[in-house]
């Protein structure tokens, strides 16, 4: 038969992991030669996502809630910073200078500067 009979499977081809199993290997040398475990086909990133699938699947109902609760302002107030920065910065118009250089255009007297301003300060909610 061979060296080894263990190493030998029903079919007559060489399987190298019963011979190590049977044989007194230390761990690291029956590491070598076992077959790997799925997990170590994983990435750093899937195993990171597994590790918070695994702790969201073993929260209770309460803890579920709380968390989505937690994320979900969170997500809110980020959001609304990140609005309040893209926001357009307002204005200070003053009134006074853009009256001043209507009323130096020939036609226009004091009753229609007043309508204007009146018109300006309707739609700026100026004071």
């Amino acid at each position: 038969m061979g060296k080894n009979p263990w190493n030998h499977n029903g079919e007559g081809y060489i399987d190298k992991t019963a011979g190590v199993a049977i044989q007194h290997m230390s761990k690291e040398e029956r590491k070598k030669y076992m077959a790997k475990r799925r997990s170590c086909r994983r990435t750093t990133d899937e195993m990171v996502i597994h590790e918070k699938a695994v702790k969201l699947r073993k929260m209770t109902d309460e803890q579920l809630v709380h968390y989505i609760e937690d994320r979900v302002e969170k997500a809110h107030s980020e959001g609304f910073n990140k609005g309040k920065l893209c926001a357009p910065v307002p204005r200070n118009i003053k009134i006074g200078p853009i009256i001043n250089d209507i009323a130096d255009v020939k036609g226009i007297g004091t009753t229609k500067l007043q309508e204007i301003r009146a018109i300006l300060e309707s739609h700026m909610e100026v004071k």
